[in-house]
């Protein structure tokens, strides 16, 4: 009868613990809390790769706005990155005399940065009237129209960091906490 390649291995038990083994709960506690703090550090680098080369940080947004429509999570199948529609946008950019920007939008944006008219003699601010907003408005979606928006590529360089911090945890703290859970014990070769 052939000896298994195991057959030399006399015991094997967990090492640096209570000799207990860890339970599947207790596993997946861990588990999810390290792949939460992956999943903020993600978020968090795509915000920064989007918001460079803008003039206004997302930060601002409010509750629709750009960081809080981004979410990063792991599933059975890797990981998964949700962008809002705004993303596209900002990667692409936008081409001279395409499709233009709705009027509503851009109101939106101008309220939610507080951004006003200046007055053409003086120079001033002007004081915010539906009228001023929409003028701003129409203003800002013929000059997108004409010039459009100059691309922003960011996808991309939160891909590549995205698999690096995966490989990085999965070499400095997954494997070396299953090597300290497991120590095997080798019989001596007669």
């Amino acid at each position: 009868m052939s000896e298994s390649k195991y057959g030399r291995i006399k015991r094997v038990r967990r090492g640096k613990g209570s000799g207990k083994l860890f339970t599947p709960q207790e596993l997946k506690t861990y588990l999810d809390g390290e792949l939460f703090e992956l999943a903020k550090q993600i978020k968090e680098f795509i915000i920064a790769e989007a918001e460079k080369g803008g003039r206004h940080k997302f930060r601002k947004d409010g509750r629709g706005g750009f960081v809080n429509s981004t979410e990063v999570e792991f599933t059975t199948d890797g990981v998964e990155i949700t962008l809002p529609e705004q993303a596209y946008y900002i990667e692409q950019g936008r081409k001279p005399l395409a499709k233009k920007v709705p009027i509503q939008a851009i109101i939106k944006w101008l309220k939610r940065y507080r951004i006003l008219g200046r007055d053409k003699r003086s120079g001033k601010y002007r004081k915010t009237s539906a009228a001023s907003i929409n003028s701003t408005a129409w203003a800002i979606q013929q000059s997108i129209y004409k010039n459009g928006i100059k691309a922003r590529p960011f996808i991309q360089a939160s891909l590549d960091f995205t698999e690096q911090l995966i490989s990085q945890v999965i070499d400095e703290i997954m494997i070396p906490e299953i090597i300290q859970i497991v120590e095997f014990s080798f019989s001596d070769k007669k």
